[in-house]
């Protein structure tokens, strides 16, 4: 995990950027081309806002010292994106909002077992002292 940049580092800020960008285009392309709904600004903005807070959430996290939860929750972000447009395929209606509902598990899950490797490692290092 050498490319993960060190606590308290500026690169943080600069993967929060550019993982805030990749979520916005990914959500934009699920909602606007998979799923063919016609683009709305107000739309592209709340979902370039939840782009943005989650991945500065997860940044500061890096930031704060848990890096593995870090990347665990982005882990979860991706695949909740590819679960997104797996399940959001020719559908309309209630199985757009059991997509977003996927998407939202996908993170949570990320989250969670982020917090778990977290913790394995914390007991781990504080065995070893």
């Amino acid at each position: 995990m050498s490319w993960i940049p060190r606590v308290r580092s500026s690169g943080w800020w600069l993967l929060a950027g550019a993982s805030s960008l990749l979520f916005s285009i990914l959500l934009w392309i699920i909602r606007f081309l998979i799923l063919g709904q016609p683009f709305t600004g107000m739309h592209a903005f709340r979902f370039m806002v939840l782009a943005v807070g989650l991945s500065f959430l997860f940044s500061f996290l890096g930031w704060l010292g848990a890096r593995k939860l870090w990347l665990f929750s982005n882990l979860g972000t991706l695949i909740g994106l590819i679960l997104m447009a797996f399940y959001s395929r020719n559908m309309t209606g209630w199985e757009d909002l059991i997509s977003f509902l996927v998407f939202l598990e996908a993170i949570a899950a990320g989250f969670i077992l982020g917090l778990v490797v977290e913790g394995i490692s914390l007991a781990i290092r504080l065995t070893k002292k």
